[in-house]
Formats: C-alpha cells, sequence, structure tokens
C-alpha cells in the first residue's frame, strides 16, 4: 500500500491510500499546505478531476476500495447524490430501507470522505449534522466548493436531490458496482 497526499485549498490535504489500484483509505488533514511529488500519477489525476466535478462516480468507482455489507450499499448511495446537491439522512433511510440514525453511523463509518460524499448528508431539517472527519467546518467547505450555499447554518431545500434523481443514480451505480464485482 502506498499513500499520496492531494491539496484542497482552504480544506487541508487529503492522504490517499492505495492497495493495488484502489483507493482503500482518505484522511483529511485540515489546514496543510503543500503538495508531495508523488501526488501526480493516474489516480491522484482521476481523484482530483472527480472532486473538481470534471469527471463523476462512474469514472471514480473502479479506483474505490468500497466497503462490504450495509456500509458499501451505503457509500453507493452517497456516490448517488449529485455534486451541488445533498440529501438526508431521512432519503438515504429510505433508499437502503434502514433508519436515518443507522445511515448517520454509516456515514461516519466512511474511510473514503470527500471522494465517497458523506459531506452531502444533512439532517432533514436542512442542519449539517456530522462529519467523519469530526469537523463540521470542513463539511461545510466541501459543500461550498461544490456550489451548495449554507444560510444561518443551514442547506436550503432547493439543494435537495429528489428522490427519483437519487434512486436512479444508486440504481446505475449498483449495477455497475455489482457487474463488475467492485461490491
Amino acid at each position: 500500500m502506498h499513500c499520496i497526499t492531494l491539496i484542497l485549498k482552504g480544506i487541508g490535504a487529503l492522504e490517499t491510500c492505495i492497495h493495488g489500484n484502489r483507493i482503500r483509505e482518505i484522511r483529511i488533514r485540515v489546514g496543510v499546505d503543500g503538495v508531495r511529488d508523488n501526488a501526480i500519477n493516474p489516480i491522484g489525476d482521476a481523484l482530483m478531476k472527480y472532486i473538481m466535478g470534471l469527471i463523476g462516480p462512474q469514472e471514480i468507482i473502479d479506483h474505490l476500495e468500497l466497503s462490504p455489507g450495509l456500509l458499501g450499499l451505503a457509500q453507493l448511495a452517497m456516490l448517488a447524490i449529485p455534486r451541488g446537491r445533498v440529501a438526508t439522512y431521512a432519503q438515504l433511510a429510505r433508499l437502503l430501507n434502514t433508519s436515518p440514525r443507522a445511515v448517520g453511523k454509516l456515514a461516519s463509518a466512511n474511510r473514503l470522505p470527500v471522494v465517497v460524499p458523506c459531506h452531502r448528508v444533512i439532517k432533514s431539517d436542512g442542519s449539517l449534522g456530522g462529519y467523519s472527519s469530526g469537523d463540521v467546518e470542513v463539511k461545510m467547505r466541501l459543500l461550498e466548493m461544490e456550489g451548495v450555499r449554507i444560510v444561518n447554518g443551514k442547506v436550503p431545500k432547493h439543494y435537495l436531490v429528489d428522490d427519483v434523481t437519487l434512486t436512479r443514480n444508486f440504481r446505475e451505480l449498483l449495477g455497475y458496482a455489482t457487474h463488475n464485482m467492485i461490491i
């Protein structure tokens, strides 16, 4: 396994650990500046393109080591949330046939933050909820980087993805992941 460091201006460094040809874990280092030379490689390039919105989840999913079981399904559900949109814990709970609290626990167990966008999952009242890195300020900055405005600590309702789009995106990713034996 080797790790590369990628920098997100105003957020920090993403220490991305790769095993074989799949991203196994991402750790967020808040407030870190500077890039190591080894950050330039095909996986790092694809990762930065995905984070910047230049490619979609279908183009990055082959590079991810998703978790098994319900956590892996939750990761696919989070990947199904389009950039610039958010979904509630309750929406993902309906999609996964579980509870919003369980979705929160699954999101907090996400080993691939930023890439598997657990930062796009919020509470039903529009407030941000927690974040897997432990720093809700990072969640807010990531959402703002993706074009989601936060007003008085809440995300306005017009940023919520509709259930039809979320379900369609999830089914497409699930079909792809199942067919290609990613999950």
